[in-house]
């Protein structure tokens, strides 16, 4: 079963410094393993939300560990504005793609 991922940066993250991010981690044609679905978007409480689908959590919590958090580290430093991103998944029921 699939789990659905949240993840909410904080006031930090803006869409500059996501694309920087995103671009090296999940290029286009080239998605990270496991990754069945991902979006993002400004957060309305200000910083960046990422809502992703991957095959199981295991899967997202291995590329957050190794690629997630070292390119941010490489991108913004190791001392982010707000620190580490809140982190929320759930099991999927279904999606559909129109």
């Amino acid at each position: 079963m699939a789990d659905v991922v949240w993840l909410e940066f904080p006031s930090g993250m803006d869409a500059e410094t996501y694309d920087k991010i995103n671009d090296r981690i999940n290029p286009p044609g080239s998605p990270p393993e496991g990754l069945i679905f991902h979006t993002s978007a400004p957060s309305p409480d200000g910083g960046w939300r990422i809502i992703d689908v991957w095959e199981s959590r295991a899967m997202f919590d291995r590329f957050l560990a190794e690629k997630i958090g070292p390119t941010i580290g490489e991108v913004v430093g190791e001392s982010a504005e707000g620190g580490a991103p809140k982190i929320v998944s759930w099991p999927e029921y279904k999606h559909t793609i129109a």
